[in-house]
């Protein structure tokens, strides 16, 4: 079914609202999830966040299970604020059971939220259902009118402008009265600069939002800010390895390089010459950035090279990008910085195409369309510099979003902030379709003052609420200042190119329908015919092809389809090809009759139709191994049009992975039996360079199934990857480096025992894990290590003045005794040597 402009918005709405059929008594409990207390019968919440319940001035708490409350019916008050419309009206305790005479139905979230949009619209008074004490009455909430959103808000759309009114005047009295607190870069000396704070993150927003409102009466405050985040140098923040930098640099950069090409006030240039070069500088080799900047060479007096912490971050990572764009738009000429975002572009930009940016320097993620708002901010990033498509498709997988923005690692402040953005660079008819469906949550997170604070995600757990407490007030604000596009982020420059508009926009509001994060969006395709699912394999969209595909495998008697799949892999549409590749992934075992189709897709042209069958025939598993010769070639391959070698990244998971990376077990995890040695070993020391932490340790497989006489011709390679660590995929970097010297202790090789020390790096990230497995591969060695004496104990007198000394305590008395230990071993080992 195709969608008509105006049943579009209706249809989005009905498909978020109906994310469960089921009543709460009939459905069963997910893993992890709670029953629905009743709290009209001595039911009692549990200590997970309550929820802003819109400009009523009161917060309450409902059932939630993984961001959705579908399944509530009931809202228990937890707070209301004096002065505001529910004073008087509500108490803590009392439990709301539905609004305008009508019990909640199907989600409470939902139904208030669009409740307080139709009170708005007409008398500006909301009815509710009142339960306290055991009398069930109706109350009336004076919210005030505001009038109903426009057709195409938030644009020429009044109510949206009187929000926006309203919001800014709530953030410059927050910052008004926070200036005086304000811990600036200069708060302490103009030779000290504080390197992240998250007030930088709020106060840099929410100025912009100033900003982006064009309102003359903020100007002062808005200006008293830019000069305040211009820092004199940055040298101490330089070499103070400061974990969370990138944000604050990326964030403060941002908002003074768009305050500059606002105002003109050429006093913020110095500042933005600072962070923009030294952004660059902190980038790491392969474009991306950490929490903080790459490590510091003090030889050389600059940064470069390998991220600290667990390596790359990309949402902190698009920003420093974003700004170091705008950085040149504000006059920068710079090398350096010309070569980082070059660098930058290349590494962002292979997910074009491809599927959601991820977390770090990791693979696609296919079965969402964004993730935690990276794709939004890179769609912003692309049409800055006029990347066509790119643009299209980061915008499209925006739009296609609207159901899945409350999802968000840590939480979702970002993706909250980012989401409209993104959606506004395809045009303000996508726009307006993005917004339609989340009116409801938009009124239900605004409060009674203007304000927006954090909400989080329902029941989502501790690690996903780290922004509670937060104001995020500026990230909506900018939402409804789309329509001015007084700034960059906000739609200054908008290629009108890229705008989605008619029956291909229908199409891709229809691609994001029905999202639910309990099943990532399955049920809606489960629903479908084959036929039709078919059909959905050779979406652009790649969350809809794995849906697709999961939905296909499923169902009952699919396997006639898979001659219809082998087909596909010849379409003359790429993307079908894409998708039959992954229904025929999806199908694991069954696929082997698309073996040999496959593996002629191993030498195309196009390097990702190369990687979905490579993940393919991995997930069919034995059958497959037909093609591991080929595989094996493949893995050898310098193609220069894949510098960073992705591609071998997802050979050696399809060869050696042994953790299901891909769904299934290399096929040469569990053996190597009867694979030709050459190949192998070519392999194998091929992929011991890759740039990638995780790619490497894939190969510790091998180290299982081979013979100490089979490996040796390894062992360079071994050493190597132990003595190098892997400059990309910081998280899984030493991996490898662990596999390789429990190897070489299993074989009492000589030289591994120096090297459990060597690479212990006590001030890295993941330095507890390494203490732990370093020191038992070393233990092993007995009284042989007795040499290595002296390095224990100044280890020890390390560990004890470490900054983290107290949370060490388990490996500093494992060290303690294991000197011991080392000390009075009287058995004597026989120990090879690499020299032999």
């Amino acid at each position: 079914m195709r969608l008509t402009p105006s049943s579009r918005g209706l249809l989005s709405m009905v498909c978020l609202c109906a994310l469960s059929v089921s009543t709460p008594a009939q459905a069963a409990l997910r893993r992890g999830e709670s029953p629905v207390p009743d709290f009209t019968a001595g039911g009692e919440k549990d200590d997970k966040h309550d929820w802003n319940l819109g400009p009523t001035g009161a917060r309450g708490w409902m059932w939630g299970y993984k961001l959705q409350t579908s399944k509530a019916r009931q809202i228990l008050v937890t707070e209301v604020a004096a002065g505001s419309p529910a004073d008087g009206k509500l108490q803590v305790g009392d439990v709301i059971l539905g609004v305008s005479e009508e019990s909640f139905a199907h989600d409470p979230r939902m139904e208030l939220g669009t409740a307080i949009g139709e009170a708005e619209a007409g008398s500006g008074e909301l009815s509710l259902i009142r339960w306290r004490e055991g009398e069930t009455s109706t109350v009336v909430l004076p919210i005030g009118k505001k009038g109903a959103y426009s057709e195409n808000s938030p644009f020429d759309c009044g109510k949206s402008q009187q929000i926006l009114a309203e919001g800014c005047a709530h953030i410059a009295k927050r910052l008004e009265a926070d200036f005086a607190e304000f811990r600036s870069p200069l708060s302490k000396g103009p030779d000290r600069f504080r390197t992240y704070s998250s007030d930088d993150i709020m106060n840099a927003v929410d100025a912009m939002a100033l900003l982006a409102s064009g309102k003359p009466e903020y100007a002062t405050l808005v200006t008293r800010y830019a000069h305040a985040f211009a820092p004199v140098n940055l040298e101490i923040a330089l070499h103070s390895h400061s974990r969370m930098a990138s944000w604050g640099w990326g964030y403060i950069n941002l908002f003074l390089c768009e305050y500059f090409l606002a105002t003109g006030d050429e006093a913020v240039l110095p500042a933005i010459e600072l962070y923009t070069t030294n952004i660059a500088k902190g980038q790491s080799f392969i474009g991306s950035w950490g929490h903080a900047m790459a490590w510091p060479d003090k030889n050389a007096g600059k940064l470069h090279g390998v991220l600290s912490g667990y390596g790359a971050l990309n949402s902190a990572g698009l920003i420093c990008h974003l700004s170091l764009v705008l950085g040149k738009e504000c006059g920068v000429k710079n090398d350096e910085v010309d070569d980082a975002i070059a660098k930058a572009n290349k590494f962002i930009g292979f997910y074009a195409n491809k599927g959601s940016i991820p977390y770090g320097d990791h693979l696609p993620n296919w079965d969402r369309h964004d993730d935690n708002g990276k794709n939004s901010m890179a769609a912003v990033l692309f049409d800055l510099q006029d990347q066509s498509e790119r643009v299209r498709f980061f915008s499209k997988m925006t739009v296609a979003s609207y159901g899945e923005r409350e999802r968000g690692h840590t939480g979702n402040y970002f993706s909250l902030l980012w989401g409209p953005l993104g959606a506004r660079r395809a045009g303000s008819e996508a726009t307006t379709a993005f917004m339609k469906p989340q009116r409801w949550f938009y009124d239900l997170n605004r409060s009674w003052d203007g304000s927006f604070p954090y909400q989080g995600g329902a029941n989502s757990g501790k690690g996903e609420h780290s922004y509670a407490g937060w104001d995020s007030t500026g990230a909506f604000m900018l939402t409804y200042a789309l329509s001015l596009k007084r700034l960059y982020i906000t739609g200054r420059g908008t290629s009108p190119a890229n705008q989605l508009a008619g029956s291909e926009l229908d199409s891709v509001i229809t691609d994001g329908a029905d999202f639910t994060v309990w099943d990532e969006g399955l049920a809606p395709y489960r629903k479908k015919t084959a036929e039709v699912l078919l059909q959905d394999l050779q979406s652009w969209s790649p969350a809809v092809r794995f849906r697709a595909a999961q939905a296909l495998a499923e169902k009952e008697g699919s396997e006639a389809h898979l001659p219809d799949l082998i087909a596909m892999l010849n379409a003359e549409n790429l993307t079908a090809r894409y998708g039959a590749c992954q229904g025929l992934a999806a199908f694991e075992e069954r696929a082997q009759s698309a073996v040999e189709p496959l593996q002629a897709l191993l030498w195309s042209e196009d390097t990702w139709l190369r990687i979905q069958a490579v993940s393919a025939l991995s997930n069919i598993g034995e059958a497959s191994k037909s093609a591991i010769p080929a595989l094996l070639r493949l893995a050898i391959v310098e193609d220069e049009s894949d510098p960073l070698e992705i591609t071998q990244r997802y050979l050696a998971l399809g060869l050696f992975d042994s953790k299901k990376i891909l769904g299934n077990v290399g096929l040469l995890a569990n053996s190597v039996e009867n694979v030709d040695r050459d190949l192998l070993f070519q392999a194998v020391q091929k992929i011991l360079t890759n740039p990638d932490g995780r790619t490497r340790e894939t190969v510790a497989s091998v180290y299982r199934n081979l013979s100490y006489e089979e490996l040796k011709p390894l062992l360079p390679a071994i050493l190597k990857a132990i003595k190098e660590p892997s400059p990309s995929g910081v998280m899984f970097a030493s991996g490898i480096r662990i596999n390789g010297i429990e190897l070489l202790a299993k074989y009492r090789i000589e030289e591994g025992m120096a090297l459990c020390l060597d690479i212990l790096e006590i001030d890295k990230w993941g330095k507890r894990k390494r203490l732990d497995q370093c020191l038992s591969v070393l233990a092993t060695y007995g009284g042989a290590a007795k040499p290595l004496l002296p390095r224990l104990r100044q280890l020890e007198n390390d560990l004890q003045v470490h900054p983290e000394a107290t949370g060490l305590t388990p490996q500093r008395e494992y060290l303690h005794q294991l000197i011991k230990d080392i000390e009075t071993a009287e058995e004597e080992v026989e120990l090879r040597s690499m020299k032999e």
